[in-house]
C-alpha cells in the first residue's frame, strides 16, 4: 500500500465537538443550522434548524442521481436522508468515531471509508465512478486543486458535485478573524479549469449565519467562564502551578479570547458567504 500523503490529526477535534455538542445541547450533527424565516436562533432550536439545513440541501440533488459519494459525512446526518431516498451511498470521514456514528444512524445501509479524500486512489479503492459527490461543510478542509482533481477522478462523465459550505469573500484585514474557508473566486476559477461547469449558485448566508452567534455565545459565556473558574481555584490552592500555567498558556488564552470574540454573525457575514453550489463535470 502506498504511503498516505495527508494526515488527519486535526480532524479528531470533530469527534470531541460532536460528543460535547450532543451531551450539552442534544446536537446530533456537526453542520450549521438553517434558521428559516420566523425561527428564533436559540440553542433549543438548533437541532430543528440543522434538520432544516439538510432538507434545503436535498432540494439541489439533480434528477437521475443514484450513486452518491458523501465526502466528509460527519455523523451521517445527510446520509440518513440519502438512504431514505433509496440512493446508493458511500460515506467518507477520517475519524473512526464519526464513521461508527454514521453506520449507527443509517442502520448500516451505507458503504464507509475511514480516510481523507486526498489519500484515495480510484483504481486501488475499487470504487466505481459516482453520479454525484456531496461535500457538506467538508470542502473547506480539502485543498482546492487536489479536491477538484479527486472530483474529476471519482465522477462519471456529466456527474455532479454538490457543495454546501462557507467561503471567504473579503480579505481579512484585522487580527482575530477566522481564516477558515477557501476564497470563493479562486474556488470557482479552479472548478472551471478542471472541467466543471457551475449549474447553480445560491447564497444562504442570512439563514445560517445566526449559528455563529450561538457558537460565540456558548464559548464566551459558558465555556470560557468554566475554565476561568478552574484557573481561579488553581490560583488559590496552587499558586506556583498557576504561575507556571499563566506563563505557558497566557498568550494562547488571550489569542483564543480574541478569536472567539470575532465569531458572531455580523463578522461572519462581512467576510464570508455560505453557498450551495452545484457543478457538473464535462462529458
Amino acid at each position: 500500500m502506498a504511503e498516505k500523503k495527508h494526515s488527519h490529526k486535526k480532524s479528531y477535534y470533530n469527534d470531541i465537538a460532536l460528543r460535547l455538542g450532543h451531551q450539552l445541547f442534544g446536537v446530533e450533527h456537526l453542520h450549521y443550522g438553517y434558521f428559516e424565516k420566523g425561527k428564533k436562533p436559540t440553542m433549543q432550536n438548533l437541532p430543528a434548524a440543522q434538520d432544516a439545513y439538510v432538507r434545503n440541501l436535498l432540494k439541489y440533488i439533480p434528477a437521475g442521481v443514484k450513486r452518491v459519494f458523501d465526502v466528509g459525512c460527519g455523523s451521517g446526518g445527510v446520509a440518513v436522508h440519502l438512504v431514505k431516498k433509496k440512493l446508493d451511498v458511500t460515506c467518507l470521514a477520517p475519524d473512526p468515531y464519526l464513521i461508527e456514528k454514521t453506520l449507527e444512524n443509517t442502520g448500516g445501509k451505507v458503504g464507509t471509508i475511514t480516510d481523507l479524500y486526498e489519500n484515495l486512489n480510484p483504481e486501488e479503492s475499487g470504487l466505481s465512478p459516482y453520479d454525484m459527490i456531496l461535500m457538506s461543510e467538508s470542502c473547506q478542509y480539502i485543498k482546492v486543486v487536489e479536491g477538484w482533481e479527486q472530483n474529476r477522478r471519482f465522477l462519471k462523465p456529466k456527474g455532479y458535485v454538490l457543495v454546501a459550505d462557507f467561503f471567504r469573500i473579503k480579505e481579512l484585514d484585522r487580527p482575530g478573524l477566522s481564516k477558515s474557508g477557501h476564497p470563493l473566486d479562486y474556488f470557482l476559477e479552479q472548478a472551471e479549469q478542471h472541467g466543471f461547469k457551475l449549474k447553480k449558485k445560491v447564497d444562504i448566508t442570512k439563514f445560517v449565519a445566526p449559528t455563529m452567534d450561538l457558537y460565540q455565545e456558548t464559548i464566551t459565556e459558558k465555556i470560557f467562564p468554566v475554565f476561568g473558574a478552574i484557573f481561579e481555584i488553581v490560583q488559590r490552592r496552587y499558586p506556583l502551578i498557576y504561575k507556571l500555567l499563566r506563563w505557558m498558556l497566557g498568550k494562547k488564552i488571550e489569542k483564543l479570547h480574541l478569536k472567539y470574540s470575532n465569531q458572531g454573525s455580523e463578522v461572519f457575514s462581512n467576510y464570508k458567504a455560505y453557498m450551495v453550489m452545484l457543478f457538473q463535470k464535462a462529458s
